[in-house]
């Protein structure tokens, strides 16, 4: 068919028809020119799927006349527009097809090329305007009736001229029936539709709109209800306020549902406030559990010095933490150091840690075997843990320090390796190059095996937890255990107390946010004295 718009001519005449097809090539053929000769052909065409752009019609027709023609043509096709052909005998007629949906008439013989163009290119336009508006209208419709919100528009007067289904509802006015003219007072009661009309007739005066105004709304036989009313003023082209336009949204499941939520926040702040003093009575024994002061170990019966001295940082996250350390002073010569860290956080880490405390204490007499101290150790948390749903496991490491023999003595399960500083060598290291053992709570039949380094005077040990290295940087880089032992190495020569603080700043300042993720245990253990050296000294002297 081409690009063209197609006109259907419905004509029984030939002359008329020729003198359009005429008018049309004296134009240049701006249109595609179809004919029918009876309104039963038209009606063909019309219903066979070619897309018209618009028809000229002829109301006096072989097998039609009158109005009745426009009727039958306007059935086949409404979306199309139609211009009346008609004589001058026929210009009223032609008038009330106007009225009923005809988009022009033109009179025959009075008809040239440019009123021919014009008439049809308006009836297009005007058919085109009107299915856009008539589409917005539908979906404007459509969107009001389905929404959950209560839409109304009155008048300056009070009166209805539109709703939507949500809002009949609340009226207890069916789907079906028509509201339009009707005020509040034939719905509501007096005192509630005073309510409503004092809302709008402050609109209506300042044309100011009230937003969500919430309030108690006496509606239906449903009772009374929280309602939050926006009503804002209806213009006019003059931009006069002529009436109102009023949104109300049914919030009484919100007033009900933020009443219960009120009384549940008040019972947990309550609960909260118990938590919290319960959390830090569960802190404060928790503290108590960790040495408060060291053991000496003093060589020489009448000597206050301590061949040992012990620096420890606890650091938990959150009010308790799952991380624990103790001192235990096996003899005058042996000192036994213990650190764990138990899985996750909070109050279920912290229980284990007291479990933890409990043990060490029934195990000091294997004690001097960090091997057996371990074994021990994790069948008897098994046997306690295994009335837990929750699997938990421990890491830990246990060292002993024996000033006699001048050795360290020590057994891994599954926690990260104490750093050692060799003062004879002035090397730092990971005192355990082995492979771990298991984490405690894991096998029931695990033995872990104890191992032994030489110590010397002035050695020093550190011990700690995987939060003090277990640190991402603002660029997403970890920090490790290579770079701990970077900054142990870089601050040497600095005291026992000195080394343990610069290193918990510089893996602060990698952080970024100068916090830690995790929990944070850190031991540090420097050897003053071995007494097989003192009494290698005292023998040379001799």
């Amino acid at each position: 068919m081409g690009e063209k718009p197609v006109v259907l001519l419905v004509e029984d005449n030939p002359g008329d028809v020729r003198l359009m097809q005429e008018l049309l090539a004296e134009a240049g053929d701006p249109f595609e020119l179809e004919t029918a000769g009876q309104v039963s052909e038209a009606v063909d065409q019309l219903t066979g799927g070619t897309g018209f752009a618009c028809v000229l019609l002829d109301l006096t027709l072989p097998d039609s006349s009158g109005i009745a023609t426009f009727y039958r043509v306007l059935a086949a096709a409404a979306h199309v527009p139609v211009i009346v052909l008609s004589g001058l005998s026929d210009e009223t007629l032609a008038l009330k097809t106007v009225q009923e949906g005809a988009q022009d008439y033109l009179v025959k013989g009075h008809v040239d090329r440019h009123t021919l163009i014009r008439a049809v290119n308006y009836a297009i336009k005007r058919a085109e305007a009107d299915r856009a508006l008539s589409l917005e209208r539908n979906l404007l419709r459509s969107v009001i009736d389905n929404l959950l919100d209560a839409i109304y528009v009155k008048d300056s007067q009070g009166r209805y001229l539109l709703d939507n289904g949500t809002h009949r509802r609340l009226l207890g006015v069916g789907d079906g029936d028509s509201i339009v003219g009707k005020n509040p007072y034939d719905f509501f009661s007096k005192a509630a539709a005073q309510k409503l009309d004092e809302i709008d007739q402050r609109v209506l005066e300042t044309g100011q709109p009230v937003i969500n105004r919430e309030g108690i709304f006496a509606g239906d036989a449903s009772g009374q209800r929280w309602m939050a009313t926006t009503v804002v003023p209806l213009r006019g082209d003059a931009g006069e306020v002529i009436g109102v336009v009023g949104i109300g949204r049914d919030i009484s499941e919100r007033v009900q549902a933020q009443e219960q939520l009120d009384r549940y926040h008040k019972e947990i702040r309550s609960r909260n406030r118990e938590l919290e003093d319960d959390l830090q009575m569960a802190r404060e024994i928790q503290q108590a559990f960790l040495p408060q002061q060291f053991p000496t170990f003093a060589l020489e019966p009448d000597s206050e010095a301590s061949a040992l001295r012990f620096c420890s940082h606890y650091l938990p996250t959150r009010a308790v933490g799952g991380d624990f350390f103790h001192v235990l002073r096996i003899s005058d010569t042996q000192a036994g150091v213990f650190i764990c860290d138990v899985m996750g956080h909070g109050v279920r880490a912290a229980l284990v840690t007291a479990i933890q405390r409990a043990l060490i204490e029934e195990m000091l007499p294997v004690a001097t075997d960090p091997g057996r101290f371990l074994t021990e150790i994790n069948r008897a948390l098994l046997s306690i843990l295994r009335r837990v749903r929750t699997p938990m496991f421990v890491s830990a490491f246990y060292v002993v320090i024996d000033l006699e023999k001048g050795e360290l003595r020590y057994a891994n399960a599954g926690h990260p390796s104490p750093v050692h500083y060799h003062h004879d060598t002035g090397e730092w290291a990971f005192l355990a190059e082995e492979r771990p053992g298991p984490a405690l709570g894991v096998f029931p039949e695990m033995r872990y095996q104890s191992r032994t380094r030489p110590a010397v005077s002035h050695d020093l040990l550190v011990l700690f937890t995987d939060g003090l290295y277990e640190v991402e940087g603002p660029d997403g880089e970890y920090f490790d255990q290579r770079r701990l032992l970077r900054i142990f190495k870089n601050h040497r020569r600095e005291t026992m107390e000195s080394l343990i603080e610069r290193t918990l700043e510089e893996v602060r300042r990698f952080s970024g946010d100068e916090a830690f993720l995790d929990d944070v245990c850190l031991v540090a253990v420097e050897i003053e004295q071995i007494k097989a050296e003192s009494a290698s000294v005292e023998h040379a002297h001799s």
